[in-house]
């Protein structure tokens, strides 16, 4: 997940940030890395030390407004720095640091799959900007590749909640360290593909027609 600008890269990418005629620099385009730093943080450092990682999780999250300050921040920015605090401190008060992580994982699934029934995916959010912005949103192709992946990564994310507590219930939780890192592996591997073969396909289709 961490390279999906990449994935969805493309050669006429717009700039990020440009300097106005007064010298003021422009904020760069919303980076989906913002919204992935304080979940990637959380997931790690509450897995190694509950109480150690969930003060670290937090002064990240604090932090990423500060770090990313040169791109604008969309919705799922806010509410990802916003869902770690809260897990974070959670995990810090209870100590219920696999809970907590479990939890997390079910948040940010839902993050992808509530995205899915609004005018724009979580991912297109990102990467509309190398399609000519909001002009992006007329471009079936794009959007509706960018559904699908949205779906699926959110599907992928529920479902590594509902395994990691059967897993974690089952006395095999050294598991998942294996599973719930090479899965999100496997599932960019796919985006990859995937976001160049469908749009592919379908504009075969329609040729044909």
């Amino acid at each position: 997940m961490v390279n999906w600008d990449k994935f969805f890269g493309s050669t006429s990418a717009v700039k990020e940030a440009e300097k106005t005629s007064q010298g003021v620099e422009v904020q760069k385009n919303p980076s989906m890395m913002t919204m992935l730093i304080p979940w990637i943080t959380f997931w790690i450092a509450v897995s190694v030390n509950t109480e150690k990682g969930s003060v670290i999780a937090l002064l990240v999250a604090s932090a990423i407004p500060f770090i990313m300050r040169k791109h604008k921040f969309v919705i799922w920015d806010q509410l990802s720095i916003f869902a770690v605090a809260i897990l974070s401190a959670i995990a810090s008060l209870t100590g219920a640091g696999d809970i907590s992580t479990d939890i997390g994982y079910l948040v940010f699934g839902l993050f992808w799959l509530v995205s899915c029934l609004t005018k724009e995916p979580l991912c297109a959010t990102y990467v509309k900007y190398n399609y000519g912005g909001e002009a992006a949103h007329k471009n079936p192709l794009f959007m509706k590749t960018n559904y699908i992946l949205a779906a699926a990564w959110g599907v992928l994310y529920v479902l590594t909640a509902v395994w990691t507590f059967l897993l974690k219930k089952a006395g095999v939780g050294a598991a998942l360290i294996v599973v719930n890192n090479l899965m999100p592996v496997l599932m960019g591997i796919f985006t990859g593909w995937f976001e160049k073969w469908y749009p592919a396909r379908l504009a075969r289709g329609s040729k044909k027609q």
